[in-house]
């Protein structure tokens, strides 16, 4: 997925409930960009992520926005893993850092 030169993506991991890992990729942007705008990126993301995640996989692919913070707005697609295996975790983070590129 390409990014505007004001849109920044990374890819991340966070630790969720019960210690099961949750890959994200997070997206920020401009304090002022329109809320349609930013929704819009989520939206993609997801429909991007949900696209190249293999028949294979049971994980569930999830939006959070996020509060503004300093200078950026922003939000998060990330992945509720089925199994929360560190194998499953690492074939989650290497489908984000693809999309990102």
């Amino acid at each position: 997925m390409a990014t505007t030169s004001q849109q920044l993506m990374m890819v991340g991991q966070r630790t969720a409930r019960y210690g099961i890992p949750q890959p994200y990729i997070e997206v920020r942007f401009p304090k002022d960009t329109r809320q349609r705008t930013l929704d819009a990126a989520l939206h993609r993301l997801y429909a991007d992520i949900e696209l190249a995640t293999p028949e294979s996989e049971s994980w569930d692919v999830r939006i959070e926005q996020l509060p503004d913070v300093f200078n950026f707005s922003g939000g998060r697609v990330y992945l509720e893993l089925a199994e929360g295996t560190p194998v499953e975790a690492e074939r989650a983070m290497a489908l984000l850092k693809r999309l990102v590129g």
